[in-house]
C-alpha cells in the first residue's frame, strides 16, 4: 500500500465520499492508495475536478441475481 501524502485531488475525492456518508471515506481512500489493484488514482488524476462531487440520486439495476435457497 502507499503511503504517500494525498493530492489535493484525492483528498477532495475522500472528503466528498465521507460527507456522502460516514466510512465511505476511509474505504475511498484505501483505494486510492491501492491503486496498483484498482486504478484510481489514475481515475481521479483523468477527472476535471469539478467533476469531483458527491450527488444524490438512484438508478436502475436490471441484473438478475441468482438465487440461493427456496
Amino acid at each position: 500500500m502507499n503511503d504517500q501524502q494525498l493530492t489535493p485531488k484525492q483528498q477532495k475525492v475522500v472528503d466528498e465520499f465521507e460527507s456522502a456518508r460516514p466510512g465511505l471515506g476511509a474505504i475511498a481512500e484505501r483505494n486510492i492508495r491501492n491503486n496498483d489493484k484498482t486504478g484510481w488514482a489514475e481515475i481521479i488524476a483523468d477527472t476535471p475536478e469539478d467533476e469531483l462531487v458527491a450527488r444524490e440520486g438512484s438508478s436502475t439495476n436490471s441484473f438478475m441475481y441468482p438465487r440461493i435457497g427456496g
